[in-house]
């Protein structure tokens, strides 16, 4: 699963690198709670937010846009962002997580409200679509697939395609096609980004189904329609055709239009989306609170206690704050909010997360290797257990080439996310390295002689999997109606998938409802 070998390791043993992000150290301590010091102190806030992921960041720029100042927000990491952070080097910024925002639609607006505000979005055109400062807009080219020894435009393997590989891909779209022409009486899509847009209970019943089963009992038995499907599932929702309910896998397909003026493209920054939650950060940076571990969330007289481990204080203070938004994972809330722990919830089971490992390659030069279609944006490996890398200064308007960063991706789907995030965790950078390098290997033999920095980062719990009864089931809808305030839950996971527009609608949709509980503070 995780083995190295055949990478040269003569050459990487000279690489210098490490594995970033403590994380994971430092929240396993909520399995030990006894070996942290009991809370000192105490102050007092109207919102406490644990977690500074998309989620709570979005809640707090909308508490702060509505006039609340008296928060505080609590992250685990040395940087907020959650799985959308970001790091910059003396040549560019480079992402450790999700690196692109497609164009929103209509119903997302939203993320369209935070776009006009960080001057993403120009203004709107005579038919009052957006118009985009196009140097956020991906540059072509933007997607290229390695496969038969070359690189090829796109990444629908087409080379060696037949005819019935391309009469089945065009049955297929035809097909998703449908599903996002749908409507109900009220207009309602049936697969809608965010999801809270669409027609409740559309099509239900695909979750009972998997992906795999979905595309066979249709007749698409194509090796090449499959992996091209199977690839979306593994990028959006680290897992696979047999483990993503089929909701999932004809949303990814469904639930979004292509821009009349710009088509498919894409918004992405040098940082990925780090850009993004940076913007997100900057009204409220100086509450935003680092290395903070939040052990214990509980009401108490005159408010919500919120216990916080600082990691480089190396002491835990009590917060007691009138609201608490809980914009963490569903798993971690679990454990964090004391009547769950005391009387786990029957939802949380239900919540599965897929692992996830991010790489970043510096290099003085772009790579060498195969020929074929030019190094591009995105740029993907056909058959690989990853998902390919990004290359950070694409988006760079400088004319000659130099120093740039790949960042590579790579999902850990499969039938047992825990045995793969144990062994994730248990491996050392070396190994991490070498699989790295001996997948890349294939389209730049000479890469681990041009590498001059590999570093790693490791998600144990990188994204709930919408996994099959998931999406459309009990336990979801339990979780997203379990807290009505004190505190609350906002976080992602609620829609049953990983997306920037999910997260952001939870965290903005609980800031609206605590406004609307506590009117004095705004």
């Amino acid at each position: 699963m995780l083995a190295a070998g055949g990478c040269r390791a003569s050459v990487a043993s000279s690489l210098e690198g490490e594995i970033v992000g403590a994380g994971h150290r430092l929240g396993h301590l909520l399995r030990e709670p006894g070996r942290l010091p009991p809370p000192s102190g105490a102050e007092r806030v109207a919102v406490a937010i644990v977690g500074g992921g998309v989620a709570g960041l979005s809640a707090a720029w909308q508490l702060a846009r509505a006039g609340v100042r008296d928060l505080v927000v609590l992250e685990l990491e040395d940087t907020p962002g959650g799985n959308a952070r970001s790091s910059v080097s003396a040549v560019t910024g480079y992402p450790w997580g999700a690196h692109y925002l497609p164009l929103p639609g209509q119903a997302a607006h939203g993320v369209r409200t935070l776009l006009r505000e960080v001057g993403v979005i120009e203004g709107v055109d005579r038919a009052g679509r957006p118009v985009y400062d196009e140097r956020h807009l991906c540059h072509a080219p933007q997607e290229r697939l390695f496969l038969l020894g070359r690189w090829h435009e796109g990444l629908f393997p087409a080379p060696g395609a037949g005819a019935e590989d391309r009469a089945q891909l065009e049955r297929f779209r035809q097909e998703m096609d449908g599903y996002r022409r749908w409507r109900d009486g009220a207009g309602r899509r049936a697969f809608a980004v965010p999801r809270a847009a669409g027609a409740p209970g559309a099509f239900a019943e695909l979750d009972r189904v998997s992906m795999a089963d979905f595309l066979t009992a249709r007749g698409y038995t194509s090796p090449r329609l499959r992996w091209w499907v199977e690839y979306g599932c593994r990028d959006d929702f680290g897992s696979d055709l047999a483990h993503t309910s089929a909701w999932a896998g004809v949303h990814y397909h469904a639930a979004r239009d292509a821009d009349p003026e710009y088509g498919d493209v894409v918004l992405t920054w040098p940082e990925g989306n780090g850009w993004l939650t940076r913007r997100l950060a900057e009204p409220v940076a100086d509450r935003v609170r680092l290395g903070q571990l939040v052990v214990n969330v509980e009401p108490v007289a005159g408010g919500v206690a919120v216990d916080a481990y600082d990691a480089r204080a190396e002491r835990t203070r009590r917060i007691v704050a009138r609201e608490v938004v809980l914009a963490c994972p569903v798993f971690v809330a679990a454990r964090l909010y004391r009547p769950w722990r005391e009387r786990p919830p029957a939802f949380a089971a239900a919540f599965r997360y897929a692992p996830w490992l991010v790489a970043n390659l510096h290099l003085d030069r772009a790579p060498t290797g195969a020929g074929g279609a030019p190094l591009a944006w995105d740029n993907v490996l056909y058959d690989s257990p990853a998902l390919g890398y990004v290359v950070a200064t694409h988006q760079s308007l400088r004319s000659h080439p130099g120093p740039t960063v790949l960042t590579y991706y790579r999902s850990y789907p499969g039938p047992d996310p825990a045995a793969t995030r144990r062994a994730l965790l248990d491996a050392s950078w070396a190994t991490l390295r070498d699989g790295v390098l001996r997948d890349l290997a294939r389209p730049h033999p000479e890469l681990a002689r041009e590498v001059r920095r590999l570093d790693v980062m490791r998600y144990g719990h990188a994204m709930v999997r919408p996994e099959v009864g998931f999406v459309c089931g009990a336990a979801r809808a339990a979780a997203a109606a379990a807290l009505s305030g004190p505190v609350h839950l906002a976080h992602g996971d609620l829609s049953g998938f990983s997306l920037f527009e999910e997260a952001f609608e939870w965290g903005t949709r609980t800031a609206a409802r605590i406004c609307a509980r506590l009117p004095r503070l705004t």
